[in-house]
């Protein structure tokens, strides 16, 4: 009896370690749990490193310059001398002139500005809106391709346009500007001149500008003709400006001499405008010949 009483407290010893045993291998697998995750941080930590950027769109300003679309410069690879396919195109010329006898140019009254008035003590300021030359040319009128000139961007000139005051007169009289061009306004005078617009299709600008004054520069973003620049301190101050989307244009000269180059073959519809005398148009057609004639006639 004693005996077995013994082995039976053994076995319940064995089982009580056994027990005791399989609770610390419970209690260890518990505790493991916790410390692995900062295994599974450091993997998330690595592939957020890893992951690919914020694909959030970026400030315009920030972008690629590729992506900018720039203004054609004189080493754009088309220009109307290439669009012609015979080296420098085809030049028309000719002349226009006036029908008739020439009006008697009117004296300026420069007295309600004193320093105008001193500028032209000894020679008297006169109207500049008419100029014919002793053989009938007729100066500053404006002829281009009005219709006809291929369809494409023509490279802009390096030079901008320039128009200046002097003499109390704007100078040119009349110029043209391609779209986009570069505009420099000039005051050569010793005295304030104002500067302003009368546009329909472009915005308008109306500025003062002092005598030593830097340029004022302005650019024309859409084609428009005869824009008129006036002064509002000197009325008898007038220009005009045209604004184009080609380079086949020109501003007859002293003798009512103008020149169109580069123009490709094919048929165009011509116009001269003149402030006093109106317009004209004429159908050309331009064919394998290098220099073509067209004059013009315009009565008052």
């Amino acid at each position: 009896m004693l005996r077995s009483n013994r082995i039976w407290v053994g076995l319940h010893r064995v089982s009580s370690f056994a027990c005791f045993a399989a609770f610390l291998l419970l209690l260890s697998i518990g505790c493991d749990s916790p410390s692995k995750a900062p295994t599974a941080d450091k993997g998330a930590a690595a592939r957020e490193k890893t992951a690919p950027p914020n694909t959030t769109t970026p400030d315009p300003s920030e972008q690629a310059p590729a992506v900018v679309k720039e203004a054609p410069t004189e080493s754009s690879p088309q220009s109307a001398a290439a669009v012609a396919g015979n080296g420098g195109g085809v030049k028309v010329s000719g002349r226009v002139v006036l029908q008739g006898t020439p009006p008697v140019r009117r004296l300026v009254n420069t007295t309600k500005d004193a320093m105008c008035a001193g500028l032209h003590a000894d020679k008297k300021l006169l109207d500049e809106d008419l100029l014919v030359s002793s053989s009938g040319g007729v100066k500053n009128a404006f002829v281009r391709v009005h219709r006809g000139a291929p369809k494409q961007d023509y490279p802009l000139p390096e030079k901008p346009a320039v128009l200046n005051q002097q003499g109390c007169m704007f100078h040119p009289r009349v110029l043209g500007v391609r779209v986009g061009q570069r505009l420099l306004i000039d005051n050569g005078d010793p005295m304030t001149h104002n500067v302003r617009t009368f546009t329909t299709a472009n915005a308008p600008f109306n500025f003062g500008q002092p005598p030593d004054s830097a340029p004022r520069e302005r650019v024309f973003d859409r084609a428009e003709r005869e824009i008129e620049v006036a002064c509002d301190f000197h009325p008898w101050m007038h220009a005009y400006v045209f604004v184009m989307e080609h380079p086949f244009f020109s501003v007859s000269a002293d003798d009512g001499a103008y020149v169109i180059d580069g123009l490709p073959p094919g048929e165009y519809l011509l116009e001269t405008w003149h402030e006093k005398l109106g317009k004209q148009r004429k159908t050309v057609t331009v064919g394998g010949e290098d220099l073509v004639d067209v004059n013009f006639s315009l009565a008052r």
